[in-house]
């Protein structure tokens, strides 16, 4: 990727903080692949460190036409195999929950103890060749090609690696009974792999949520059909604002990348959501220089404006990155309802297993509460929707609908049947009956970084980050939003770019006269036999 040569180059130059960005990107998931060979996970951080220690001490050898991280792995794959050549006796394989902590981490996290033992089986029945074509390829981003580098293998080899691999993955599963099948269609594939990194990395990938509580599939916009592969989708307008803001202050209008641009760019660049939709006591947008100071100044401005510490968000987000802009969004909004709901007894929802809460009115619910919702319209028991009236000038809108495709062609709906309904009041007969609801997702929008933009400029300009966070609550008292979109972006000239004109290896010379057209001396320098030995 560009953003790894612009570090190594950097590194090349004395900058040595720039090379220990570029190794902090890869160090786990390189010490989770170097432990596909070695089985053991204190070995696998020694060959990480010699790896590293390789590249310090021969900075010069990295060819620059090969992705660094094809490089890295190249460098620690060979290690790792020569770890292996000089072992006096085959490794355990035996002991694969020990020695590897970061599937056991995974496997606390997601799975019940009776699958833990089934996910172990299913791993270790996999082949080597396997867990490593899909790490390279389909987690890490590698092409065919640079994978084929890496396992001494062919793209074609890959490529058969690759579809074998995920076929007999699926088949152990259903065997296992990880997945279930249902009309012939897998309907839960938990892909352990992508599952695995994205906890080892600390990321959640973009279109990809691990199911834990209180976790929503983002939608970028609110046009965008819904994600039925995912439960639960979700928008909220902070990535929105954020990009409005890129465009406007950044780009100079419609996003474009150098190559193909993604759907999800054009989405955004239609602007569907402005600030104006917005009160401005609600928002909060700074775009300004990535720096150390930015990070207090918005700590500084939310905690004035909101009374919020944003302390812990951005301790996460790196405000040290040279040549960058960072553009941080917001929204807090908290609202309570005309009076508190009655507190229901929990009960299921739709299929669940377990009960939740609810809170609503029922027939001995005191008639003040009935003031507290409108009747938008209700065509039977599954096409109806309401409006619970707060305190704070927010409509609360909830609704049931069927064959909707998207947020849009839902409310659009909804505004559509409230214009026909003629009875608006919540009757004395009435009953209603909503689930407490938690929300804590956050999610990278991975297809939008490290690919060049399209700019007229003499520059080269990528997004680094593209996170959306949201935290939502509501209960039988009323609810809470808190969200931020964040975007930091790199711009550097080409004529910035630190080139070095060695001629330390083959090269070639000519001389001519300055008014002549072809040249009167041609020499090609191909080692040292015409060279001045030096001290």
């Amino acid at each position: 990727m560009e953003e790894d040569k612009i570090l190594y180059s950097d590194f090349l130059s004395g900058n040595n903080e720039a090379f220990q960005k570029l190794i902090m990107k890869y160090e786990n998931n390189l010490i989770y692949f170097i432990t596909r060979y070695v089985k053991n996970l204190d070995v696998a951080h020694d060959i990480y460190q010699d790896s590293i220690m390789y590249i310090l001490e021969h900075k010069e050898n990295y060819n620059d036409k090969y992705s660094f991280k094809t490089y890295l792995y190249m460098i620690a794959k060979s290690r790792a195999i020569n770890y292996l050549n000089n072992k006096s006796k085959n490794l355990p394989l035996d002991n694969f929950e020990n020695t590897l902590k970061e599937e056991k981490i995974l496997e606390d996290l997601i799975f019940s103890k009776e699958r833990k033992k089934k996910i172990e089986k299913v791993i270790s029945n996999l082949k080597q060749e396997y867990q490593l074509a899909i790490f390279l390829t389909k987690i890490e981003g590698l092409s065919y090609k640079d994978a084929g580098l890496i396992m001494d293998k062919s793209e074609k080899q890959i490529k058969n690696l690759v579809f074998n691999a995920t076929k007999k993955l699926k088949k152990l599963l259903v065997q296992e009974k990880i997945i279930e099948i249902k009309n012939n269609k897998i309907i839960r594939l938990l892909l352990w792999f992508i599952l695995l990194t994205a906890l080892i990395s600390s990321l959640t990938y973009a279109g990809f949520i691990i199911y834990e509580k209180y976790k929503a599939s983002l939608l970028p916009t609110y046009t965008e059909k819904f994600d039925n592969s995912q439960k639960n989708n979700m928008w909220i307008c902070t990535f929105n604002l954020a990009w409005n803001e890129f465009m406007d202050e950044r780009f100079g209008g419609n996003v474009k990348f150098k190559n193909t641009t993604p759907d999800i760019v054009n989405s955004l660049n239609k602007r569907d959501f402005t600030k104006d939709q917005l009160s401005e006591k609600s928002y909060y947008i700074k775009v300004d220089v990535t720096r150390p100071e930015l990070k207090e100044t918005i700590k500084n401005d939310i905690k004035t404006k909101f009374d919020i510490d944003e302390t812990l968000t951005l301790d996460k987000i790196n405000f040290d990155i040279p040549n960058s802009y960072t553009i941080y969004s917001f929204l807090h909004k908290s609202f309570k309802f005309e009076e508190p709901f009655d507190v229901l007894q929990s009960d299921k929802f739709e299929n669940s297993d377990e009960n939740v809460k609810y809170f609503g009115i029922t027939s001995s619910s005191k008639n003040t509460l009935r003031d507290n919702v409108k009747v938008l319209f209700y065509n039977d028991n599954n096409n109806f929707a309401i409006r619970l009236n707060t305190q704070n000038n927010e409509d609360v809108i909830l609704a049931r609908l069927a064959n909707t495709n998207s947020f849009d062609e839902t409310y659009n709906k909804i505004i559509e049947n409230s214009n026909i309904e003629k009875e608006h009041k919540f009757n004395n007969y009435d009953t209603l009956k909503i689930p407490y609801l938690n929300v804590n997702t956050e999610i990278s929008y991975g297809e939008l970084c490290n690919k060049e933009l399209a700019t007229n400029k003499n520059n080269i300009s990528y997004i680094t980050s593209a996170i959306q966070q949201v935290n939502f609550s509501l209960n039988n008292e009323g609810g809470d939003v808190t969200s931020r979109g964040i975007i930091q972006d790199i711009t550097k000239s080409n004529n910035s770019i630190n080139r070095n004109f060695d001629f330390t290896k083959s090269f070639y010379l000519f001389l001519k006269e300055t008014d002549k057209e072809k040249p009167y001396l041609m020499l090609k320098v191909d080692n040292t036999d015409l060279m001045e030995i030096g001290k």
